[in-house]
């Protein structure tokens, strides 16, 4: 993939960047400035929609929701860095703005470029980005604007309506179903990477149409608890059309040696450049147990991938991390099995860095939408419910072996884990819905690493620790305003609309408090 300079385009600033480099013809004709153009193509459009969709969306709405679902943890226990592992989350959490600001517009834009010059692969890449981004907002805030925001014609309606987030999946549903119509379609005046803009699938329709039915079985999968909407043949159709191999992922990549945003957030300019307060200092225990034991039995087996992820301490060579919320002075975190960790590791040397300590964490880290290792894994789940254990097995199986061919773990590795797991009665737990379960959702928490979709997962697992483990813990210094610390009580449920939203709209936002908000659950994870 060719990447680009600027992860953070605008609607208004991406038209001059795109023909910055265009020559002048009429030079004499002082009414036409050849650098600031009064029109865009679609073609030029692309990869503001692709880039704001990482960088504006996906990170701003994955940035805290890594600390919130424990996957990486702070070094010390004062200042804003730990609010999001603690669970302290205000209006002032910016996700929402830059969606609707920055990336929304971009995608809406695409859309109807395509239409106007007659082609249909933009459309379908603009509804697509479009359907993933209204996705990404609706499973973090619940209600959101679908109808009523910017629309390419007429002005931005500053105090527009919400939409329940039924509405808003429907409309993903919609806009995938258009965009898989649309691709099918044919491109009358350019080609989907004509202008080098496509730097996810460098113009290959098939794997954009590929992505669509990847993010519908995504979400139709999300609803589960609704018994009366939840079609888990839907979804392994949507799985069956969607990536069926490596090399298909759906991903940003990062370079190393361009400017600073050309290298992935999570190694530096994310906020961990600091030395003394990093925004994340290391991993967590409770990502390192995921990695040193087996799901139902909880045996320790360190998995190949651990070294490809993280680093060990520098102290002894070990992996181990800290719990969510403790910061350093609390030492190791709660262990696999749910007994305690070692409370005298306090120094920095007793754990591995966060930032640049892997494949996830490194410069050129890609930042992964969905992969096929998401889809096969999600096809495990459906065929689970549906009762064909067989094939729920087998799709386990090829979502976990693609992830570990992704991170570069070699076949004897691969063949060494997997005969493990059978030893561990990975087949007889596949017999018990809630025994499959666990091995699928603790194997789409090291697959989706800091990914917010992994947020979305816990919640619909109700943080059980019968899924995810007994080393699954509330975090220490919890917001006690808010959340009582025992288990038993409610866990966090959704996100609080950002201060200039519940500002200015105050008809639409009527309820912003961070009890109502952090703690009332989404449409889809209420029966």
């Amino acid at each position: 993939m060719k990447a680009l300079s600027i992860k953070v385009i605008s609607v208004l600033s991406l038209g001059a960047l795109a023909m910055t480099t265009t020559s002048c013809k009429k030079y004499l004709d002082v009414n036409t400035d050849p650098n600031n153009p009064t029109s865009v193509s679609a073609a030029n459009r692309l990869v503001g929609a692709i880039t704001t969709t990482n960088g504006a969306s996906m990170w701003r709405g994955s940035r805290e929701i890594a600390g919130l679902v424990q996957y990486g943890t702070t070094q010390l226990n004062t200042g804003t860095n730990r609010n999001a592992e603690q669970w302290r989350y205000t209006a002032s959490y910016f996700f929402w703005q830059n969606a609707y600001v920055y990336t929304m517009p971009n995608c809406v834009d695409l859309i109807n470029l395509g239409e106007t010059e007659g082609n249909p692969h933009f459309t379908g890449a603009g509804k697509t980005l479009l359907a993933l981004n209204i996705g990404m907002l609706t499973d973090q805030y619940g209600s959101i604007v679908v109808n009523d925001f910017y629309n390419g014609v007429s002005g931005i309606n500053l105090v527009p309506s919400f939409d329940d987030q039924q509405t808003a999946y429907q409309r993903i549903q919609t806009l995938l179903d258009e965009a898989i119509v649309a691709f099918d379609g044919t491109n009358k005046t350019a080609a989907l990477n004509s202008k080098n803009g496509d730097i996810l699938y460098q113009g290959d329709v098939s794997k954009w149409k590929r992505f669509a039915y990847a993010l519908k079985a995504r979400y139709l999968n999300h609803l589960t608890k609704k018994t009366a909407l939840y079609n888990p043949a839907k979804v392994i159709e949507a799985c069956e059309n969607a990536f069926n191999t490596d090399g298909m992922d759906a991903q940003f990549d990062y370079i190393e040696g361009g400017l600073q945003t050309d290298e992935s957030p999570w190694s530096s300019w994310g906020g961990f450049t600091s030395t003394t307060d990093p925004r994340y200092f290391t991993w967590s225990q409770f990502f390192v147990n995921m990695l040193t034991s087996f799901p139902v039995t909880n045996n320790i087996y360190q998995d190949p991938r651990i070294t490809k992820i993280m680093l060990p301490a520098a102290a002894d060579g070990k992996y181990r991390g800290l719990r969510s919320g403790g910061a350093l002075a609390g030492g190791q975190g709660i262990l696999a099995d749910g007994s305690n960790g070692d409370a005298t590791k306090t120094a920095i040397a007793d754990y591995g860095p966060f930032s640049k300590s892997g494949y996830y964490t490194n410069k050129t880290s890609p930042f992964p939408f969905i992969t096929y290792s998401e889809v096969k894994l999600i096809e495990a789940e459906a065929k689970l419910r549906s009762g064909n254990t067989a094939g729920a097995l087998a799709d386990y199986e090829l979502g976990v072996k693609a992830n570990m061919r992704k991170l570069g773990v070699n076949a004897a590795e691969i063949n060494a884990y997997w005969t493990a797991q059978l030893g561990d009665g990975l087949v007889s737990h596949f017999s018990s819905l809630t025994q499959g379960l666990s091995h699928i959702f603790r194997q789409k928490y090291i697959t989706q690493c800091l990914n917010n979709e992994t947020w979305v997962d816990m919640r619909r697992m109700d943080y059980s620790k019968e899924i995810y483990g007994p080393g699954l813990k509330k975090p220490l210094n919890i917001n006690t305003t808010i959340f009582s610390s025992n288990d038993a009580d409610p866990w966090i449920q959704a996100m609080v609309y950002e201060t200039n939203e519940a500002t200015r709209n105050p008809k639409n936002v009527a309820d912003n408090s961070e009890k109502t908000r952090l703690l009332t659950p989404l449409w889809w994870n209420q029966p």
